[in-house]
């Protein structure tokens, strides 16, 4: 096998594209930031209980005393299977082999950190370190549906420090600021039929000629393309509370977009002995594809707003609840910027139309005694996917129903330990994609529920 960096533009283009796509998909957002939280499928966001609580709304931090620090780790378990109905390559051909993709839905372990410090009446300050996106995905090599996307591995990191301001008894605000760091890399397959095809046609070849010649082409091994970007973004969030009794919280909190361009390298891996050998016009003009080029991709994360509230019924029983907007629609098309033409034939705009979402949870929590707290809760979120023809390969996302528990154990008057499980539940996502010519067309469902189990400590200096 040989490998080429910075190769064939029209791979380059759909590679990138897919990493966009993961980048910006709400299936890759992970807006459990707090093992308390979880516990209560995010219905607690201004329960204040812990430093947590400034992912949520800043203004909360007023709520805390002293100097706190917590601190956890949430195991993903994920399960998904793929049934294909039908699949063809970018020359029309039908995809072959063409598997279900195995086991390609990865588990993870997602880690958080909060602190927060009272410096006076009025002022809280802390600081939180977190992960808002990722995914690991890897589908098998004879996956249908590998010319959409074959393998990604998305991290993120989010720097976030936080003041919260008492105005008085009864209203509180907050501020914040992100830096926000996103790392992709993701492997794409492109069909030598296909590619070979589209290079005659560049060069001037008929169609009947191209057809021809690219035949010698079919039944080779895929082309791979192995793609990695990354960036660092700035974004703010705020927040208000209202208190209007000691037992009631009422919030409002916005976290900004986040405008990155992810720099991506390609390298490209051929199949050995190409037909005709080095004296083959087609050959050659695959190697005159291998230019030298850049990537680059504009995407900007989804700004986001919650109204949540929190109401402590008795002195052990609670209730919380929370409504939350993510505005998708930002994304009706993704659009990679090339700096040399691309070979014609080969799209670089990816429709997407994409909606704003949706998505509200209902929580209790129940105090056992001095040590022991009990937590529910339950949660609908919606997908920004409109229709199966905007589904993607790495993102198989559907409207999600989360079912959540959590307990707390107060240790002593300085350490808690949180405990938090969640069964995600996701509708059928069906995917029915023509969007991109040279990568063909792909039909078929996805069925996927996930696990998550979280476990974190906050000690109280």
């Amino acid at each position: 096998m040989r490998n080429r960096t910075n190769a064939h533009r029209a791979a380059v283009a759909a590679a990138i594209g897919a990493l966009s796509q993961a980048a910006l998909a709400s299936g890759y957002q992970f807006d459990i930031q707090s093992i308390r939280a979880q516990g209560s499928a995010n219905a607690g966001e201004v329960e204040a209980a812990d430093p947590s609580t400034l992912f949520y709304n800043p203004a909360a931090l007023t709520q805390l005393d002293g100097t706190q620090l917590t601190f956890g780790i949430i195991g993903v378990d994920p399960h998904s299977s793929f049934s294909e109905s039908s699949a063809t390559t970018g020359a029309g051909q039908p995809v072959s082999p063409a598997g279900n993709g195995g086991d390609y839905a990865k588990q993870a372990a997602i880690p958080l950190g909060y602190w927060s410090h009272r410096v006076d009446d009025r002022m809280t300050v802390g600081i939180g370190l977190f992960v808002p996106y990722g995914a690991k995905i890897g589908y098998d090599g004879n996956f249908a549906g590998r010319y959409y996307g074959q393998r990604i591995d998305f991290k993120s990191l989010n720097i976030n420090p936080a003041v919260g301001f008492q105005l008085n008894e009864h209203h509180s605000i907050g501020f914040g600021v992100s830096a926000q760091y996103l790392h992709v890399t993701l492997d794409q397959n492109q069909d030598m039929l296909s590619t070979a095809g589209g290079v005659c046609l560049a060069g001037g070849g008929s169609i009947a000629f191209c057809s021809a010649a690219a035949s010698a082409y079919a039944g080779l091994p895929d082309v791979r393309a192995h793609i990695a970007g990354d960036d660092w973004g700035f974004g703010f969030n705020i927040g208000y509370l209202y208190m209007p009794d000691d037992a009631t919280r009422i919030g409002l909190a916005y976290r900004s977009a986040i405008k990155q361009k992810l720099r991506g390298t390609a390298t490209f891996t051929l199949p050995d002995n190409l037909p005709g050998g080095g004296g083959s016009p087609i050959n050659a003009g695959i190697q005159s594809a291998l230019a030298n080029s850049n990537a680059a991709l504009d995407i900007t994360t989804p700004e986001s707003a919650s109204l949540s509230a929190f109401h402590q019924l008795t002195p052990r029983w609670a209730v919380m609840g929370a409504l939350n907007w993510v505005r998708h629609d930002r994304l009706q098309s993704i659009e990679i910027n090339m700096p040399t033409a691309q070979i014609p034939g080969r799209q670089i705009n990816y429709p997407t139309a994409w909606r704003n979402s949706w998505s509200a949870a209902l929580g209790t929590s129940y105090q056992l005694d001095d040590h022991w707290t009990l937590r529910g809760g339950y949660m609908i979120d919606q997908t920004p996917v409109s229709s199966p023809s905007n589904a993607l390969t790495l993102l198989p996302d559907s409207t999600r129903h989360i079912f959540a528990l959590g307990t707390s154990y107060r240790v002593d008057a300085h350490d808690t330990i949180d405990v938090a499980y969640s069964y995600i539940k996701l509708a059928q996502a069906n995917i029915s994609d023509t969007s991109n010519s040279a990568a063909g067309t792909l039909y078929g469902s996805y069925h996927t529920h996930v696990n998550l189990l979280g476990i974190g400590c906050t000690h109280r200096f």
